[in-house]
């Protein structure tokens, strides 16, 4: 696992780690102690790659610990490359993102009360 990546994309896209954090609900240093040791729970580094428009294959790929390619637009995640987003696009997918968990928040709880 690369999480040192996390402060490269971070760069790159420029979406600073203190903004990361606070979407992940994380404080900074946290998450620098997760990035310095290497060491996160799964469910927070899935957080952290949907901030950044990545899949989390992305910290996987050991073999190749530069897996930033091209432009400051392409990541390679592993499985090809992908086009990252701009930072308001990515915060229009991501608030879509909670519209719909939050529908099936609704649906689930009118479920329960029938």
């Amino acid at each position: 696992m690369n999480l040192q990546l996390i402060k490269t994309l971070s760069e790159r896209t420029k979406i600073p780690l203190t903004l990361i954090s606070s979407h992940i609900g994380m404080s900074t240093q946290n998450l620098h102690r997760c990035i310095r040791e290497n060491k996160i729970e799964a469910g927070v580094l899935e957080k952290i790659a949907k901030v950044l428009g990545v899949s989390v294959a992305c910290f996987f790929d050991e073999n190749q610990p530069g897996t930033i390619i091209g432009n400051q637009n392409q990541v390679n995640n592993g499985l090809g490359q992908q086009i990252l987003m701009s930072p308001d696009q990515r915060e229009i997918e991501n608030l879509k993102e909670l519209l719909k968990e939050k529908e099936r928040f609704i649906q689930h709880l009118l479920n329960q009360n029938k």
